[in-house]
């Protein structure tokens, strides 16, 4: 059963924006690609409200919204989350950031893989709510292809409900020229009118817990592969990836050679240093295995 959400005009959200949400879901009908992006500071909300609209989409569209498959965070994480809403056949996922933009070259890989996500996802119709620090992390690309819809800004949030404003793509545009002038990023947002503005309560209590579980174990798992990576520990995916070998082969390589891994999960981590020796022996035997 789809779950309800419930406020004094049935929702969460004040009746505007669950309005504009269905303007998203009549873009994926067409077959057109939509990005909602969420932004504002720590604790405002940005979370919570990315999973209303979501829920919120899913009731419109007769489906459940499952939390832990639905809201995902880091990269690879969403990616999963991605092929999970295909086989599922769900319309909507969250991408919540959880530390992913914390350098240059994280925001790098998010804006030349985001692009193609949406070229490879935009027939299957999924709508994407990215929650972020500052849309002005944000490509221009995504905005030039019109993929970015619709900006919710979460600011001043209370014990008892947050307040959003919400901007267009055409606002956007205006915002983003606003933030190359602008000393404090959060100031463009006071020199750009934005087309309508609300607030919104939190989740139910079960919901909210959910959520929270979700997002600490999330935000664990990116902090712990993270420290993996500052100690030049890499899993063999990547070996290959930047040797240009198999998966395979580098397994056999690995048992070769006797090395021992460190495990997290699932997935076993060598140091970096093995891509160097697997170079060397490719540049002496013209094979590793």
């Amino acid at each position: 059963m789809v779950k309800k959400l419930c406020w004094s005009n049935g929702l969460k959200i004040d009746s505007t924006l669950d309005k504009n949400l269905q303007g998203c879901i009549n873009r994926i009908r067409s077959k057109k690609a939509s990005l909602i992006v969420i932004d504002g500071g720590v604790g405002e909300g940005k979370t919570t409200l990315g999973v209303i609209c979501g829920m919120s989409i899913a009731e419109k569209l007769n489906q459940d919204f499952n939390i832990k498959e639905q809201v995902r965070q880091g990269g690879g994480d969403f990616l999963k989350g991605m092929d999970w809403c295909v086989t599922n056949k769900r319309n909507v996922i969250v991408y919540d950031e959880a530390g992913d933009f914390n350098t240059r070259a994280s925001l790098t890989y998010f804006n030349q893989n985001m692009n193609r996500v949406f070229e490879t996802y935009r027939a299957l119709g999924i709508i994407v709510i990215l929650c972020l620090p500052s849309f002005a992390d944000v490509d221009t690309s995504l905005m030039k292809k019109k993929i970015s819809r619709m900006l919710i800004h979460c600011y001043s949030r209370t014990n008892t409900y947050g307040n959003y404003k919400v901007y267009s793509l055409w606002r956007m545009w205006y915002l983003k020229q606003k933030f190359s002038k602008v000393i404090v990023p959060d100031d463009a947002f006071r020199m750009v009118s934005p087309n309508f503005f609300g607030r919104f309560r939190d989740l139910d209590p079960a919901d909210s817990e959910a959520l929270e579980t979700h997002s600490i174990k999330g935000k664990k798992d990116i902090i712990r592969k993270g420290m993996l990576q500052e100690r030049g520990l890499l899993p063999i995916k990547t070996i290959a990836q930047k040797t240009g070998y198999s998966i395979e082969t580098i397994r056999r390589y690995i048992k070769r050679k006797k090395m021992k891994g460190e495990k997290y999960g699932a997935t076993l981590y060598f140091h970096r240093e093995i891509i160097e020796n697997i170079m060397i022996e490719k540049e002496r035997q013209g094979k590793v295995a």
